[in-house]
């Protein structure tokens, strides 16, 4: 009998959700392993469910915006967690691709005030993904990531950056512009509404703290004192470039090799804590960069895997800026 291949990827999809709820469940002693132990877990339970075939990117539209907004936002932000609640649903970067990361501070770098994981890692995880899908003239392609620092006996490390919510165009080179933490408010209707979203946890739903980056070592020593940036860029390596045309960007994202250096950290310098973000546009990105200093470098442990695993069950916490009682723990 012949199955037509998208019945036969709704036959796989259902498979691995079925999949994941088992493999979802970490072992009771979790929280107490090593850091590179709580990576070779969330490794194993990658590599176990990746795709045999690309699933379609997902659009973003009024009835994913709807549906997103009914969601508890707390869940995303509160949640100390590697694992992504039970029937969460990702509506935003909800396809792309995980490759295990190091980070590490080369010696021609000046010696960086921020603590914690500023000083370097040896087990994290480095998801690249797009916001939705480009496909539609409307949409852009947006740049995302999101690293995970896994910590010797205590919880992850988390940030997520973007170029801007709106994207840069129909450039479809991943790796195009930096991203940061901190981004400048959307004008298109829909940046808006997601905007109004994340408003309902904090009133600067453009920024991510870096925090409780800065707060403990990779070895789950508390630091003192805790020094953090405000802003921080993932500034791309010239040398990883891929074509500006219209292409599936996961396929460039599978061809890059362990040990290449996709990113460098740079953070913005301590007397601009005090500028207000809400006046950011996109046009001063390169004058804070500029002022920006580098601190460390992303190197690729590992390929990158495409995986139901990666896309669905792994969370990424948002360290929000103004709600103490997620930020200070």
């Amino acid at each position: 009998m012949i199955i037509k291949k998208k019945y036969l990827f709704l036959i796989q999809l259902l498979i691995g959700l079925s999949t994941l709820s088992a493999q979802a469940q970490l072992p009771e002693n979790y929280r107490s392993l090593s850091g590179c132990q709580k990576q070779d877990i969330l490794w194993k339970n990658i590599k176990s469910t990746q795709y045999t075939t690309y699933p379609a990117l997902k659009n973003l539209g009024a009835r994913q915006l709807f549906s997103m907004a009914w969601q508890k936002m707390t869940e995303k932000t509160g949640k100390f967690s590697d694992i992504a609640p039970e029937n969460w649903i990702k509506y935003l970067h909800a396809r792309g691709a995980t490759a295990k990361v190091k980070i590490v501070v080369p010696t021609e770098f000046e010696k960086s005030p921020y603590t914690g994981i500023f000083q370097g890692a040896d087990c994290a995880l480095l998801r690249l993904s797009l916001t939705y899908s480009p496909k539609k003239k409307s949409k852009a392609v947006a740049p995302g990531l999101a690293l995970k620092v896994l910590r010797n006996e205590i919880h992850s490390a988390n940030i997520s950056a973007l170029y801007t919510l709106g994207g840069q165009g129909k450039n479809y080179n991943f790796f195009q512009n930096p991203l940061s933490n901190i981004v400048p408010t959307g004008d298109e209707f829909g940046m808006k509404i997601v905007n109004k979203i994340f408003s309902r946890v904090t009133n600067y739903p453009e920024q991510l703290n870096t925090f409780d980056m800065a707060k403990y070592s990779p070895e789950g020593a508390k630091e003192s004192p805790i020094i953090s940036p405000k802003q921080i860029f993932f500034v791309p390596n010239s040398k990883v470039q891929f074509s500006t045309k219209s292409h599936d960007f996961r396929k460039n994202l599978e061809t890059i090799p362990k040990g290449t250096t996709l990113y460098d950290i740079y953070a913005l310098e301590l007397d601009e804590k005090s500028f207000n973000y809400s006046d950011y546009t996109i046009e001063m990105i390169p004058t804070f960069l500029q002022k920006s200093k580098p601190i460390a470098r992303i190197i690729t442990d590992s390929k990158f895997i495409l995986s139901s695993f990666g896309d669905d069950r792994i969370l990424y916490r948002h360290e929000v800026m103004d709600n103490n009682k997620y930020t200070n723990k």
